[in-house]
C-alpha cells in the first residue's frame, strides 16, 4: 500500500492479486484511513477487492467500545432535528449491528423515540412482507425487508419522513439506492434520505438524489472515492453455494428480533449470559462471536463485559457467509456450515483455535451453531435471543 497527498487529501494505492485499488481520500471525522481500513480479496468475479474493517466487529475481532465508538461518532452526524418520523434499515449481513448501533446511540443522543430500526434479512418467515430488493455486487444478492409487528413500529414505517438507511460502506451506492426506491414506491410522502456509512466512497449522490427527487444527506467517518482496476489474468477462487432452502426459519429465529422492529438489546438471555461471563477469571481474553446477521445482542453481552471486567480482554466479531480469500487483512478463516439448515458455508476470519481463553458463539432461537465450529474453538454457544 502507497500513500501520497496532504493531510486534507490524499491517494492510496492497494495492489491486490485481483487487480488495483485506489482511494482518494477527501475527508475524515478523526478517523484516518489506517484507522477504518485493511483490505482483502473476494472470492466473487462481481468485485474482487473487499474493505476490511477495523471498527465494525465481523471480518476483525474488536473491541466493543472501539465499535461503540464508530456507533457514536456517526450516530452525532445524524441531525436532531431531522422530520419525523424515522426509519432506520440496517443492511444484512454486514451492517445488522451497525446499523441497531447507530439508531439506539442516536436515540440516547436527541432524546428522541419516534422512530423504528429495522434490517434487512435473507431469510423467510411469518410476517408481513414489505419489500424486496437486490444488491447487485454481492454474492448473496436478494434482501427482503418486513414490516414491524408492533403498531408503533407499523406506523412509523409507514408514515416515515425521513429514511436512514446504514452500511459499512458506500462504493456506488447502487444497493443503498435500490432500496430507497423500493421503500419510497411504499410512501411516497418521504422527505428525506441519510445515507450512513463507515466510509463513503461513493462518487453518485447527486444521482442518487436526481433520482430519487429528495433531498440526500451523507453520514460517514471517512470520504472519498474509489476506484478499481481489475487484473485481467486473475482467477478467483469458486464460490460457493448460497441459494438455501428457501424454506420459512420462523421455528429457527428468535421470536422478538430487529428483524420485525423490535429492540435487540431487551433479552432475558442477555442478563443470563452476562452473570456466567462475569465468573470468568482474571486477565482472561474472551471473545464473543455473532452468527451471520445476529450481531447486536452479542456486541450487546461483549460491551457489558468490557465495562464490567477492565482486568478481560474483551473482542468482539461475528461469522459471515461471505467468501474471502485467506490474503492481507484476512489472515485466517475457518469454514463450517450455517445456523440455519440452508448448508451455506460459513466462515470466521482471523480467529485462530487456541487463540482465547474463552470463546462464546451469541445465537437466536433455535439457531444453534455447528457443532463444527465449536470444536474448532473449544467454544460455548450461548442463546441470546
Amino acid at each position: 500500500m502507497t500513500e501520497a497527498g496532504t493531510s486534507s487529501r490524499s491517494v492510496t494505492l492497494v495492489q491486490l492479486p485481483s487487480g488495483e485499488l485506489s482511494l482518494d481520500i477527501h475527508a475524515n471525522s478523526g478517523w484516518s484511513l489506517g484507522d477504518l481500513l485493511g483490505f482483502g480479496v473476494r472470492r466473487n468475479p462481481r468485485r474482487g477487492y473487499l474493505l476490511v474493517s477495523k471498527v465494525l466487529g465481523k471480518h476483525v475481532p474488536v473491541s466493543p467500545l472501539t465499535i461503540q465508538a464508530a456507533h457514536r461518532a456517526l450516530a452525532v452526524q445524524i441531525s436532531p432535528d431531522l422530520p419525523g418520523p424515522l426509519l432506520f434499515i440496517g443492511l444484512a449481513e454486514t451492517a445488522t449491528a451497525l446499523g441497531e448501533g447507530v439508531a439506539r446511540e442516536w436515540a440516547d443522543h436527541t432524546g428522541r423515540s419516534d422512530f423504528t430500526f429495522l434490517h434487512t434479512t435473507r431469510y423467510h418467515q411469518q410476517g408481513v412482507l414489505a419489500l424486496e430488493f437486490q444488491e447487485p455486487h454481492s454474492h448473496a444478492s436478494g434482501h427482503v425487508v418486513y414490516r414491524p409487528a408492533n403498531e408503533t413500529g407499523q406506523r412509523n414505517f409507514g408514515q416515515a419522513r425521513t429514511l436512514v438507511l446504514i452500511d459499512d460502506e458506500l462504493s456506488t451506492g447502487t444497493t443503498l439506492e435500490n432500496l430507497a426506491r423500493s421503500y419510497h414506491a411504499l410512501n411516497p410522502a418521504l422527505e428525506r434520505l441519510v445515507l450512513v456509512s463507515l466510509t463513503d466512497l461513493c462518487p453518485r449522490h447527486t444521482d442518487i438524489q436526481a433520482a430519487l427527487g429528495l433531498p440526500v444527506l451523507s453520514v460517514s467517518l471517512l470520504r472519498g472515492e474509489l476506484h478499481f482496476a481489475p487484473d485481467p489474468a486473475y482467477a478467483p477462487p469458486g464460490l460457493p453455494s448460497v441459494l438455501g432452502n428457501g424454506a420459512d426459519k420462523t421455528d429457527l429465529l428468535a421470536p422478538q428480533s430487529a428483524r420485525s422492529g423490535q429492540d435487540a438489546g431487551h433479552s432475558p438471555y442477555l442478563d443470563a449470559a452476562l452473570t456466567r461471563l462475569l465468573q470468568t477469571p482474571q486477565g482472561a481474553s474472551v471473545l464473543i462471536l455473532g452468527t451471520g446477521e445476529f450481531q447486536y445482542p452479542p456486541y450487546l453481552l461483549a460491551l457489558r463485559l468490557e465495562r464490567a471486567r477492565s482486568d478481560l480482554r474483551v473482542l468482539n466479531s461475528a461469522t459471515t457467509r461471505s467468501p474471502v480469500a485467506v490474503w492481507g487483512q484476512i489472515a485466517h478463516a475457518l469454514e463450517f456450515a450455517d445456523n440455519y439448515g440452508d448448508t451455506i458455508p460459513n466462515f470466521v476470519y482471523n480467529v485462530r483455535p487456541g487463540q482465547y481463553d474463552q470463546v462464546c458463539v451469541g445465537y437466536e432461537g433455535q439457531a444453534t451453531p455447528d457443532p463444527r465450529l465449536l470444536e474448532l474453538l473449544n467454544a460455548a454457544a450461548i442463546r441470546l435471543a
